[in-house]
């Protein structure tokens, strides 16, 4: 049993959390856009710049901003090295590139928005 709080950032349930929240962007954004292209899908003769692609650009801004913000956090805690024991500072330098891997799959599933109308 781990003497640290879930909470903690030295727990290893931190590990995975950045794939978390990507997945949940991924599901977000993809249902997101296929629920609204049945609905109301936007004019196709804006092309990339209309509501959709905005709002989806909105949520990917957001969710890579949580990722790198939190990778850089980890990556500061892992630095602490003479205050932390290496089961620390193993956690916190794999959670921070993970954190950063998960923040480049954001970045690059989301660059389309800016290049591709949706709905067609």
């Amino acid at each position: 049993m781990s003497k640290y709080a879930r909470t903690s950032p030295y727990h290893p349930i931190q590990i995975p959390l950045g794939f978390v929240l990507w997945s949940f962007w991924f599901v977000a954004m993809y249902g997101g856009h296929a629920v609204a292209c049945e609905i109301n899908p936007p004019d196709p003769t804006l092309g990339p710049w209309n509501w959709l692609n905005g709002t989806l650009g909105l949520l990917t801004l957001v969710t890579l901003a949580i990722l790198v913000l939190q990778a850089r956090r980890f990556w500061k805690l892992s630095r602490m090295t003479d205050e932390l024991n290496e089961r620390q500072i193993f956690v916190t330098k794999i959670t921070s590139g993970l954190h950063l891997i998960a923040a480049l799959a954001t970045l690059y599933v989301g660059i389309p928005l800016l290049q591709l109308p949706p709905c067609i």
